[in-house]
């Protein structure tokens, strides 16, 4: 399978610069037809639901890579109501894509949790992973197929919201077009 597409799941609470510098990387790095976003409606390893609502950070996540041939953001997981498993995503996109391989792109602190994940094994059957280091390089897990994204930034979705709240500058923390849907929305505040 030489055609890859990327799936890139996640609450992107908000969609952060962080987010693009790893796709852009792995788009430059490993060549795939598409980098697929995939906000979720509620992670069922975070304890508490995004902040921003389902409609606001879609819109962020396609303000902020229109343009992009690259991009695009779905909202199946975010349809799906509820928790988000990883592997009814990857089943779903390889229904989709029988003959296309998939990456699923993720930190290298959710890659520690990876056996932690609702049916990991079947779904390292389905992708490869892409593991950028968060806040450190990530460590081979048995059985899985992974490869490490070159890209390093030290920032996190709290930090940015953080920020916000106080009224503080996210200056080069969000892009432009992410933060004029924020301040429109008044969201995190």
């Amino acid at each position: 399978m030489s055609r890859r597409i990327v799936l890139f799941g996640g609450s992107f609470d908000p969609f952060h610069i962080g987010h693009f510098l790893v796709a852009q990387r792995v788009w430059e790095e490993f060549h795939p037809e598409q980098i697929v976003f995939l906000p979720c409606a509620r992670s069922p390893l975070k304890q508490s639901n995004p902040k921003a609502s389902d409609h606001i950070r879609l819109e962020c996540l396609k303000r902020g890579l229109r343009g992009l041939k690259w991009a695009k953001v779905s909202n199946w997981e975010i349809c799906q109501k509820g928790s988000s498993f990883s592997i009814q995503t990857a089943r779903h996109w390889r229904r989709l894509y029988p003959k296309v391989g998939l990456d699923w792109i993720l930190g290298s602190d959710q890659w520690e949790q990876i056996r932690s994940w609702r049916s990991y094994r079947d779904l390292g059957k389905l992708v490869r992973f892409l593991v950028f280091p968060r806040p450190h390089p990530p460590k081979p897990v048995s059985g899985l197929r992974m490869a490490c994204v070159p890209v390093r930034f030290d920032l996190s979705a709290s930090e940015v919201r953080q920020r916000i709240k106080k009224s503080l500058s996210v200056k080069g923390m969000i892009l432009p077009e992410v933060e004029k849907v924020i301040r429109k929305t008044r969201s995190y505040r």
